[in-house]
């Protein structure tokens, strides 16, 4: 019995494009309600008869949501065997704020070379792929 390969490149794309969503989500998570909304307040939208859902339910989603994205992740990242892929990972995605840099800026956080950060890197994002649940079958014809 053979395994289907992977397609490494896009299953890297794809746990990266997850990660990068986490300081996102983390802000809407951790933002305070402010159940208090007046009637003069509004969201920007035009005045209309048409139903809508009031803004702190919509807060309170968007929070709910956040909180179970970032637990998703954060037992994702906890799960791989390899520490110094969970450092890496919680370096350049997860923890401090966002950087216009983000790779260098993790690099210089775990004081490591270039060569190897970019190693190290692709190696733990393929391993959080599995946790995540976005690998990435690519099937060659020979």
């Amino acid at each position: 019995m053979e395994l289907l390969p992977i397609d490494e490149e896009k299953t890297r794309e794809a746990a990266e494009k997850i990660l990068s969503k986490y300081r996102q989500k983390r802000g809407f998570a951790n933002m305070p309600v402010n159940p208090a909304i007046t009637s003069a307040w509004s969201d920007g939208t035009a005045a209309s008869t048409a139903e809508k859902e009031f803004y702190a339910q919509q807060f309170v989603e968007q929070r709910e949501a956040g909180k179970s994205y970032i637990e998703f992740v954060d037992r994702a990242i906890e799960s791989l065997p390899r520490q110094t892929h969970r450092d890496l990972l919680r370096a350049r995605f997860c923890d401090g704020a966002e950087s216009d840099h983000p790779d260098f800026t993790a690099m210089i956080r775990l004081d490591i070379s270039s060569s190897k950060y970019f190693r190290v890197k692709a190696q733990s994002l393929l391993a959080v792929a599995q946790y995540l649940h976005c690998i990435i079958v690519g099937y060659k014809w020979e």
